[in-house]
């Protein structure tokens, strides 16, 4: 055999190898890579957002440490601080927690060592604390499926679920219903 055969098939052999080369080839994975994972659209650090009802009235604010927009679908709170105003401008409660989730539908979903106080003074019920709840911005309306305990003065409420209205100022509690009262008659 003459080199020249040896070489040809030495250049088409190599041509070959090039060509198909299962361990260059190019695999297509189905499963999704953690660098598309939904990132926010902006972020925002110690803010705070006012929401003003049809007649101009504050009917809502809140203060976080830290906010995140997703996409036009939703806002994710850091330690959200609502503050709302159920009567034309007249603050009545602050609730306090860990997550807070605004949706489109005027919806807060509040998560974590959630907190409703009462500001005005006078108010019979003080503290309703829970570890979820469900606030409607537009009716006012709060639900919750969660253990719930209320505080007022000289009494302390539990139970399981929440329905609320603070337009109206009416608190019920669902089910699995326990009371204290205290008498403070000298």
């Amino acid at each position: 055999m003459s080199r020249a055969v040896v070489l040809i098939c030495l250049f088409f052999g190599s041509c070959i190898l090039l060509f198909w080369n299962p361990f260059w080839s190019v695999s297509t994975d189905d499963k999704p890579q953690s660098n598309t994972m939904n990132l926010p659209d902006f972020i925002a650090s110690d803010m705070t957002l006012r929401q003003y009802d049809e007649q101009g009235f504050l009917s809502a604010s809140v203060s976080a440490t830290k906010m995140e927009h997703y996409n036009n679908t939703s806002t994710t709170f850091t330690k959200p601080s609502y503050i709302i105003y159920p009567e034309q401008g007249g603050a009545r409660w602050k609730i306090d927690a860990e997550i807070g989730i605004f949706d489109q539908e005027h919806r807060v979903l509040l998560k974590n060592n959630v907190t409703i106080s009462a500001i005005d003074p006078n108010e019979k019920i003080r503290v309703i604390k829970t570890t979820y709840l469900e606030l409607n911005l537009n009716t006012m309306l709060v639900t919750s499926e969660e253990q719930v305990e209320i505080l007022g003065n000289q009494f302390r409420i539990t139970g399981q679920g929440l329905q609320a209205d603070f337009k109206q100022r009416q608190f019920e509690l669902i089910k699995d219903i326990q009371a204290v009262y205290e008498n403070n008659q000298s």
